[in-house]
């Protein structure tokens, strides 16, 4: 039951982030206006895209310390020090490096009030002071992940994720609303969760170890985790791809309509990647042969329970996105949520042969496919877009995901009679869903198709589980 535990570990910071935002944004726009929270936003977004992948470093070292079995304390000792070397070369040049982008965007291309502008660029050396924070973090976490410290990892990220928000609003509201004073504030909310991750990193692994970083574990390191940070590069194109399109080809009302049930279906694959983040050590740990049997039993479990997500989301789109929306629904989210929700069960699914490809030690395969994907990707998003509108946006996307499922099934082998066969209710069922889903257009027919559907896929999964599993739920149900 460790699997389940480390994967509500994963899920805690996520979903505390989620309700955090929720609760402190009508705070930020009371406390600091509109115009500088949309300025702090901003800032977020350029931080949290230099920061995707830490250089890949994190995943790099999960995997290097999973993998290396009985190794002794000094040998971890010189792989930690050996990524905490290679994070301060990048946090000096990335450094500079973000801190000069900061200062190009907020001065020639941020549209603000002068005073305003005044503030942002009083404030960009605080950007560099992010550079090293993102690198520690990677670090650090990607280091106790590879013991499967995940809760300690939980704890940190929550913590950050709590105060980056509270502290910046305290701060505003006693002393200053300033900018550069509430990025400030939120920098060092964020450091109190690092500085309890990596005092535990330096307990586990650093204690008593000499100080022995070794170019040969950094080069490994870097090989590895460049690959993983081409992916991070070009990962976020293809998710903000759609939208460029939508608005490019279909207007920016249509980008609302596209853009609402998109952020809705997307945050549900929370739940799947928390399993393979947990599953993600062991994988590397374990040889070939038992890690392939770990991974196809995973690439199952997470099709059948990401299943009822999906099937209830198809089933409860109309009623649910009128309660939220009310008379402000664009009716096309509807089926564009559907649509959607579809392409994110199947990129739940790839995340496990992806996951695996990575704990075998080759990301170069993901980072070329995805190098491969893109520009076919493009093509698919305008000529659907132009030919069907937002549902041919939303079906270029689903068909991508489709298409990236299936090329990561065949290299890591899960293209096998057994899993596909296991994977086939869900399928079967999902389609289903949404072949009806235009007769569930009130509450109690889609509660009453979600319901259907959902039995029929909890009777299918009961009949596919293993036996050794049977027995353990068994069990638990005569307590």
């Amino acid at each position: 039951m460790a699997l389940a535990k480390n994967t509500v570990f994963n899920l805690v910071p996520p979903i505390v982030a989620v309700l955090v935002t929720i609760v402190t944004v009508p705070f930020f726009i009371m406390l600091i206006g509109p115009e500088r929270y949309g300025a702090l936003l901003v800032a977020f977004v350029l931080l949290g895209y230099f920061g995707q992948a830490d250089f890949g470093l994190g995943r790099a070292l999960t995997q290097r310390l999973s993998s290396m079995g009985k190794s002794t304390g000094e040998e971890r000792a010189g792989v930690v020090w050996s990524a905490l070397a290679g994070a301060s070369l990048i946090s000096l040049i990335g450094g500079v490096l973000v801190y000069l982008v900061a200062e190009v965007f907020f001065r020639s291309y941020f549209d603000a009030a002068p005073a305003l502008r005044a503030e942002v660029l009083s404030g960009t050396w605080l950007f560099a002071l992010c550079v090293p924070i993102i690198m520690l973090t990677g670090v650090a976490s990607g280091a106790l992940a590879g013991l499967e410290r995940f809760g300690v990892v939980a704890i940190g990220t929550t913590m950050s994720n709590l105060l980056s928000q509270v502290i910046p609003l305290v701060v505003a509201a006693s002393y200053s609303n300033h900018f550069a004073w509430v990025l400030g504030a939120s920098i060092f909310g964020r450091l109190v969760g690092l500085a309890l991750m990596v005092g535990n990193m330096a307990a586990v692994f650093l204690h008593r170890q000499p100080f022995n970083p070794s170019r040969m574990q950094l080069k490994h390191l870097f090989s590895f985790g460049s690959w993983i940070m081409l992916t991070a590069i070009i990962g976020p194109f293809m998710t903000m791809a759609d939208r460029v399109v939508v608005g490019a080809v279909l207007g920016a009302a249509a980008v609302t309509a596209y853009t609402v049930p998109m952020q809705i279906t997307m945050r549900t694959v929370l739940f799947p990647m928390a399993i393979v983040q947990a599953l993600f050590p062991r994988l590397a740990a374990h040889d070939q042969l038992e890690s392939a049997r770990l991974g196809k039993a995973a690439v199952v479990l997470v099709g059948q329970l990401f299943g009822f997500i999906v099937i209830g989301m198809i089933c409860l789109a109309a009623p649910l996105l009128e309660l939220w929306l009310g008379a402000g629904l664009d009716q096309r989210s509807i089926l564009v949520g559907q649509i959607s929700i579809i392409g994110v069960w199947t990129n739940a699914l790839a995340n496990v042969p992806y996951a695996l490809i990575h704990a075998r030690g080759n990301p170069r395969f993901t980072a070329l496919l995805h190098s491969v994907e893109l520009p076919i990707y493009a093509a698919m998003l305008y000529s659907f877009g132009t030919a069907f509108g937002l549902y041919g946006v939303a079906l270029a996307m689903a068909l991508r995901m489709a298409l990236d499922c299936g090329l990561l099934f065949r290299k890591a082998g899960f293209a096998t009679r057994q899993v596909l066969t296991r994977l086939a209710a869900p399928a079967l069922l999902i389609a289903g869903a949404m072949v009806t889903a235009p007769w569930m257009r009130d509450w109690p027919s889609a509660l009453a198709g979600a319901t259907g559907f959902c039995f029929a896929l909890l009777a299918a999964t009961w009949r596919q589980m293993p036996d050794d599993a049977r027995s353990w739920v068994n069990a638990r149900l005569r307590r």
